[in-house]
């Protein structure tokens, strides 16, 4: 039951005490898949046994013909593009607003990302924006479904049909996601799935990639599974190469694609839970003046989300983000400004990283950079002001954790702290000065 007093007032905190997860990553059935392969002595393997039942199950989940266990999702997105011929001269439309290996891999194909605007609705890529960006040199496009949200796939689907261009899905937040009533990672031509750390269906450090195409299939495999193409190729690709591969090893551990299987087996709870907690958070500051809930588009069902997001309206709050955020932990309300707004050039805002901008790649050795556009491994020549929508955007979101298992009840009294702090925001500003710190 909360009060108007604020907590840093010396009022009782909206919560007793911040809510605990109940949702365990590691249960009794992991510890047993696990033991069970240490049991027969299983420490690596190539192809076949448990790697290819999570391939296999994770493709039919999807709904796509082949599967690729990789060693983490990174790995996945670089085979991703090496297998759409991405390379020397080509570009990939990327957003700005995503983990930064969504992008860095375009730079192990020697080829240059090209960032484009978010859409304020989902948080994903604005098809419009995308469109605009194709050029002669586009060879992909690559969508994230951050945090879960999902576009409009079939937008995205008909932009790649129409220009010749490979669609390729990071559905790295999207484990069980899915847009009018098709899985998300059923619409590129490849997708790609982190399964690493606190992911929905995690190993610890894992990927998965998806593909209805076995020449894309073997371009992947070709990459990075040594001991696979001779045996394991979806079609004819290479012929009498034998089995080399171009050197990289992805391969996925055993023990991992284990723990993987029994977090699949459990997504569409986790899922259940999830969509649940976040509509009871969106349906209590759904009309509180200065914050503005992300709801799903008509069509959009989303799944895996690791985290909530919501986005602030500073002048009708009159409070800062952080501001915010600081007064709802004082009530025991697990409020942070969000990680991928921070500017630290790894999560967000990546069109302005120094990476792309300030650090000369020629000075590598490597692949790092485009033979054919030397100019552009120098700099990539975006400024504050190129993508005003994302970066916006970026200087406005606060979130949660995903709750999962947390009774409902808690994740009310998270959302009633929320919304007491924000109808209280004059009295924050007097008691918290104001700060920018991530």
């Amino acid at each position: 039951m909360t009060t108007d007093r604020l907590a840093l007032e010396g009022g009782a905190p909206a919560l007793a005490e911040p809510p605990r997860e109940g949702w365990q990553q590691i249960t009794e059935v992991e510890k047993k898949a696990v033991l069970e392969l240490m049991d027969q002595g299983i420490l690596s393997v190539a192809s076949g046994g448990v790697i290819r039942a999570l391939e296999e199950e994770f493709s039919a989940f999807i709904g796509r013909r082949y599967g690729l266990a990789c060693c983490n999702g990174t790995s996945t997105l670089h085979s991703a593009y090496v297998a759409a011929g991405v390379g020397p001269g080509t570009e990939v439309i990327v957003p700005a607003y995503t983990w930064h290996a969504t992008v860095t891999p375009v730079l192990h194909a020697s080829a240059t990302p090209v960032f484009a605007e978010i859409d304020p609705r989902t948080l994903c890529l604005d098809p419009d924006d995308v469109e605009r960006r194709i050029t002669s040199r586009t060879r992909a496009i690559c969508v994230v479904q951050v945090w879960g949200n999902v576009p409009d796939m079939d937008r995205f689907r008909a932009l790649a049909d129409r220009y010749g261009l490979i669609l390729i899905e990071d559905a790295s937040h999207a484990h069980g996601a899915a847009w009018r009533d098709r899985k998300v990672g059923s619409f590129g031509d490849i997708a790609c799935f982190s399964m690493q750390g606190a992911k929905a269906v995690s190993g610890g450090e894992l990927g998965m990639a998806v593909t209805d195409r076995p020449e894309l299939f073997d371009r992947m495999l070709l990459v990075g599974h040594f001991g696979r193409i001779e045996k394991g190729q979806a079609g004819p690709t290479f012929p009498g190469i034998g089995d080399m591969s171009l050197g990289s090893k992805y391969r996925a551990h055993p023990y991992a694609a284990a723990i993987a299987r029994c977090h699949l087996a459990r997504l569409p709870e986790l899922n259940r839970r999830r969509t649940r907690n976040y509509a009871l958070l969106n349906d209590i500051l759904r009309q509180v003046p200065g914050i503005r809930v992300v709801d799903p588009l008509p069509g959009a069902q989303r799944g895996g989300y690791l985290e909530f997001k919501f986005v602030v309206d500073e002048r009708t709050l009159g409070i800062t983000r952080e501001q915010l955020a600081k007064a709802c932990q004082a009530e025991n309300a697990p409020v942070k400004v969000d990680r991928y707004s921070a500017l630290n050039f790894t999560y967000g805002l990546l069109h302005l990283a120094p990476l792309y901008n300030a650090f000369d790649r020629t000075q590598l050795g490597g692949c790092y950079w485009d033979p054919q556009r030397p100019e552009l491994a120098r700099g990539l020549g975006y400024k504050p002001g190129d993508l005003p929508i994302t970066e916006d955007l970026c200087t406005r979101m606060v979130g949660t954790p995903a709750f999962t298992d947390v009774p409902e009840r808690v994740v009310e009294q998270v959302g009633l702290a929320i919304r007491k702090v924000a109808l209280h925001a004059d009295r924050v500003a007097h008691l918290l000065p104001q700060s920018r710190a991530a």
